[in-house]
């Protein structure tokens, strides 16, 4: 499925959020990926247990869920919870009565929680793997 552009309304199981909300998304997944980067660096540097980096999988969820929901233009939050926000302008989210539309979002909602949860274990398992620098 193709995300829609980010000037598109909303789109069951495509598009609920409009530019304000990606850019939230966005700005989590550079708080996420900021957090990540500078634990994984005073891990290493102090040498510290190895599996003591498990810690980084916390971070590492919350960049990516942030990057991928920006990426689809899609809320995992509101597709969990019937709500959608894709009108450009809008400040609140309004909620999402037609049944088939709501079953949509809840069908994208698992497919973007469960590519999180992989991607997240992958790249938290990769820095067990790093070295220690001290």
């Amino acid at each position: 499925m193709t995300p829609a552009t980010a000037t598109d309304a909303y789109i069951p199981g495509v598009c609920n959020i409009n530019r304000e909300e990606i850019a939230k998304r966005r700005l989590i997944g550079h708080i996420g990926l900021a957090a990540f980067i500078i634990i994984l660096a005073l891990l290493l540097i102090t040498g510290v247990d190895r599996y003591l980096r498990i810690i980084l999988f916390i971070p590492a969820m919350l960049s990516i869920s942030g990057y991928l929901q920006a990426r689809n233009h899609f809320c995992v939050g509101y597709g969990g919870s019937g709500k959608q926000n894709a009108g450009e302008g809008s400040a609140t989210a309004s909620t999402v009565e037609d049944a088939d539309a709501l079953a949509k979002d809840k069908q994208r909602t698992r497919k973007m929680n469960l590519q999180t949860l992989a991607s997240a274990i992958v790249v938290t398992l990769i820095t067990l793997l790093l070295p220690v620098f001290n």
